[in-house]
């Protein structure tokens, strides 16, 4: 792949994450004067290419997965979009034993994650299982110095207030 060609996947990668893959695909649609679903279509088929093994870059972001897991319910599609570029940034759950805490948690353990970056589907999948307030919540909330982000997440869900420190 020329230089060239991976500064484009790059600005591309940064439109999917800020914009959503339905936006952009909306706008690259305008653009070709064609409907989404003829772009659709070449997409399909581009990725029905056979190829010589699969590398860490062909599988699907965390915003693919996002977008994916809020066709049904679309009301959850921004707090998990944001989630996703915030786990993605290292910002939400910046450490795997948080996420396998979280994970188990949810009900949806994964023991076999040996990364962050593995446990990552996993984890947006299970989230995609909450209500839209609950992400709404998690992917707004304000982290504490004090406190962990799986202490923050497990508030978020459970429902319960925030925990007083007395420093004194």
């Amino acid at each position: 792949m020329s230089v060239t060609d991976q500064l484009l996947e790059i600005d591309l990668q940064v439109l999917l994450i800020r914009h959503g893959r339905q936006r952009v695909l909306n706008v690259l649609a305008r653009l070709g004067e064609q409907s989404v679903a003829q772009l659709e279509q070449e997409l399909r088929v581009l990725a029905e290419r056979p190829t010589v093994g699969k590398s860490n870059k062909d599988r699907l972001s965390l915003i693919d997965i996002a977008e994916a897991q809020a066709r049904e319910r679309p009301t959850i599609f921004e707090p998990l979009r944001a989630i996703a570029v915030n786990y993605e940034n290292h910002v939400f759950l910046p450490y795997l034993r948080d996420v396998r805490r979280l994970l188990d948690r949810l009900g949806a353990s994964d023991a076999t994650a040996k990364s962050r970056a593995s446990a990552g589907p996993v984890l947006i999948r299970a989230l995609a299982k909450l209500t839209p307030e609950e992400l709404l919540a998690l992917s707004k909330r304000t982290g504490s110095p004090h406190e962990s982000d799986y202490s923050l997440l497990s508030r978020a869900i459970m429902g319960s207030p925030p925990t007083q420190r007395h420093h004194g």
